[in-house]
């Protein structure tokens, strides 16, 4: 499989050129185009997952637990994906385990595993979600952002807002706090952070969707009484 990153870090579209044998799945709703012999299946994103479990992701965190898996037949075939928002697309290799915010999640390798991590309901004081995907195994893995991907390695301790948050490594601690005292928490904008301590990667998205989706709210006109 091949992955050829174009057009980033503005506007990024990932495209897949696949052997016979070869698979990846992907979010639904990123496919842009493919190739006429491309074969398609929607499948559960986590699986040996409970009912219960499921409703409460699916209502607390508007987490979608499905995806596409894409294959070829009779020759080679091509995919092109691409995320929701305006952004980036890097892809890693990864051997071992990382955390994955579930709105960064573009594609990745079939023989890579899922699993969801509940933040808990702190995140819903500020109007965010703390969803992360749980992603192990060895394979290739596409990340998107809105705006451009920072990379950091950690070494000690960082804080980072939680709407700044692609993805980190296993190997790294952290507490969900709220920014400064509660006058802080509510009026300076900046809601909730995560503090890391230990040693490994983060990736950090140059762009907040929660800051942008109060920003149009206030350019709404106001509802007529």
């Amino acid at each position: 499989m091949q992955i050829d990153i174009k057009y980033n870090p503005s506007y990024a579209l990932a495209l897949v050129s696949l052997e016979p044998g070869e698979e990846i799945k992907a979010e639904g709703g990123a496919m842009v185009s493919m190739s006429s012999n491309v074969k398609i299946e929607t499948h559960k994103a986590v699986k040996k997952q409970g009912l219960l479990k499921s409703l409460k992701a699916a209502v607390l965190g508007g987490e979608s637990f499905w995806m596409n898996t894409f294959s070829v037949q009779g020759g080679k075939g091509d995919v092109t994906l691409a995320p929701t928002l305006p952004g980036d697309i890097t892809k890693m290799a990864i051997n071992g385990t990382v955390f994955v915010q579930s709105s960064s999640f573009l594609a990745g390798s079939t023989n890579l595993d899922f699993d969801t991590k509940f933040q808990g309901m702190k995140g819903f004081l500020s109007g965010e979600s703390l969803f992360f995907l749980k992603i192990s195994g060895d394979g290739d893995l596409l990340l998107s952002s809105y705006g451009g991907i920072e990379e950091r390695e950690i070494n000690g301790s960082m804080i980072v807002d939680t709407g700044h948050i692609v993805a980190f490594e296993e190997g790294l601690e952290y507490k969900i706090k709220k920014f400064g005292g509660w006058k802080s928490f509510f009026f300076s904008g900046e809601g909730l952070i995560m503090e890391f301590t230990g040693k490994g990667k983060i990736w950090m998205q140059s762009r907040n969707v929660t800051s942008l989706g109060g920003w149009l709210k206030q350019m709404l006109p106001p509802k007529k009484q």
